[in-house]
């Protein structure tokens, strides 16, 4: 052990919001641990989500929450293997929307839009 008092993360959890749990169970004596499935993504994705909206209110937290859906994507696409223009839909559909509602069921078309890709 390195007698480190922390570990700093910074980008590289954008998009990851279950790195930093990894990274600490990690450090802990455990196991290193495989990226979760995109239907496991998915539900931390919408839990940040939905943190974030309530955390700094709902006119706040949605323009907020748009970059932390935006690196979600792009690490959901990328283990799906989607093709950029699938990810570029998404993208445009997911973070103009205004509606909660709207966009947790936008995402959870466009994560198994991404895991029909990964199956092909």
């Amino acid at each position: 052990m390195s007698g480190a008092d922390a570990v700093m993360i910074g980008r590289g959890a954008q998009g990851q919001p279950w790195l930093p749990g990894q990274i600490g169970r990690r450090l802990d004596g455990g196991i290193a641990e495989a990226a979760p499935t995109l239907g496991d993504q998915l539900a931390y994705v919408r839990t940040l989500y939905d943190e974030v909206c309530h955390h700094y209110g709902l006119r706040v937290g949605l323009r907020h929450a748009r970059k932390h859906l935006s690196w979600a994507l792009e690490t959901a696409a990328a283990c799906g293997r989607a093709p950029a223009q699938t990810l570029k839909i998404w993208r445009e559909q997911i973070l103009t929307s205004d509606d909660p509602k709207r966009v947790h069921r936008s995402l959870e078309q466009a994560f198994d839009d991404f895991a029909w890709s990964a199956a092909a």
